[in-house]
């Protein structure tokens, strides 16, 4: 009993100055202080980016604000932040307290409280049994949030760390898109990204011009060749029917091939000048939007406030797409599992988990410290190892 109790101290007071668990234990206390503070941050984003959102203003005259549906998420996103805040409170305290534990004036503490078990276990038994409680008790402060601490670290990377990073990953892809969503409502302003690919589409459009010019003005060129092409078949046409006779007239079933094939030549004629028609309104067209956007873009190159009718086209525009209530409320459904996820694991990793495992280590302490070194060890004294008196 003695020898391992020796050994234990002994093996108690190397782990307490060469300190390799605490740093071990410090490194991953800033690892999870690391991590909920990028998931705070998340949440932070989320919650600015949706209150954007619900700013976002659509309408004439009377002003109506669709995302106004998505508060009850961003009271969800309020608690999430508010879960985040206590578990940074609670590493940071962890951090702390391995800290105080692992100074220079537990060391020493427990160093004089292991020589005094020492001398009391081998010279002094009858005071073993104090001795062996003060060294408990200066032990359990030393050691005790540092293995439970190491406890729930592997409890983490055995259970907690996969479904962890997953929800974190979602919910920083979530965040990220709802503060490029609001960003895009929000923002009049133009990033140098979006300068150069206004810029790049000038440059398209101003090449792209002179081309579509020319395909209408060769448009035109064929509906002037196709009407007078239909002018000149129906003046034959007219020809023959001026040198008819009224019987051949009057008469239904009078038959005249150059006729026929003149009024089929203009059947063909009236359907090809209608195509070429529909053709050289449909590069009217065409010409006309690319000078509008051409238009559009040097307005916003050069800062120009748009007029209203342009602006609520533009922002109407932006709600059927990227701003559409129903993809965004599509998008926070999923998010809203990955929150309630990351919301219990970290109650559980910086609250629940490391709380139990103390729990237990005192129960542990407890059953360590009815230990009795002394109880049952009989001491010989000098007088009785010596030889007995002759008679």
């Amino acid at each position: 009993m003695q020898v391992l109790l020796s050994l234990l101290i002994a093996a108690l007071v190397a782990l307490c100055w060469l300190s390799v668990l605490d740093r071990a234990t410090q490194r991953q206390v800033e690892s999870a202080t690391t991590q909920a503070l990028v998931a705070f941050a998340a949440a932070r984003g989320l919650n600015a980016g949706i209150s954007v959102l619900q700013s976002t203003e659509v309408g004439i005259g009377v002003s109506t604000h669709p995302f106004e549906a998505l508060d009850p998420f961003n009271d969800l996103v309020e608690d999430y932040s508010s879960v985040m805040k206590l578990a940074i409170g609670s590493l940071i305290g962890q951090t702390l307290l391995l800290e105080i534990s692992s100074s220079l004036i537990f060391k020493v503490a427990l160093t004089l409280a292991a020589a005094i078990c020492l001398i009391s276990l081998w010279w002094r038994p009858g005071s073993a049994a104090l001795a062996w409680k003060l060294f408990a008790s200066v032990a359990l402060v030393r050691f005790l949030l540092l293995l439970a601490l190491l406890a729930n670290t592997a409890i983490d990377r055995a259970f907690l760390d996969q479904p962890t990073e997953q929800n974190m990953t979602e919910v920083q892809s979530l965040a990220n898109e709802v503060q490029a969503t609001s960003a895009s409502a929000g923002s009049g302003s133009l990033s140098s990204a979006e300068r150069a690919d206004l810029e790049t589409e000038q440059e398209l459009l101003q090449t792209r011009r002179p081309n579509l010019h020319t395909q209408l003005v060769e448009a035109n060129r064929r509906v002037a060749l196709a009407e007078d092409s239909l002018q000149q078949t129906r003046g034959r046409a007219a020809m023959i029917k001026a040198r008819m006779s009224l019987a051949e007239r009057l008469n239904p079933f009078h038959e005249d091939a150059e006729l026929e094939r003149l009024e089929t030549s203009l059947a063909e004629q009236r359907s090809r000048l209608e195509d070429e028609v529909e053709r050289r309104e449909q590069l009217l067209q065409e010409l006309a939007h690319l000078d509008a956007r051409r238009e559009q873009i040097r307005r916003r190159l050069a800062g120009e406030d748009e007029s209203l009718v342009e602006s609520l086209s533009q922002r109407l525009s932006s709600l059927s797409d990227s701003l559409s209530l129903e993809a965004i409320q599509a998008r926070i459904e999923s998010g809203t599992r990955a929150i309630l996820s990351l919301m219990a694991l970290f109650v559980l990793r910086t609250l629940v988990v490391p709380l139990v495992l103390m729990w237990l280590g005192l129960k542990l302490f407890r059953t360590i410290y009815r230990i009795q070194p002394g109880s049952g060890h009989h001491v010989v004294s000098p007088a009785q190892l010596a030889p007995p008196p002759e008679s």
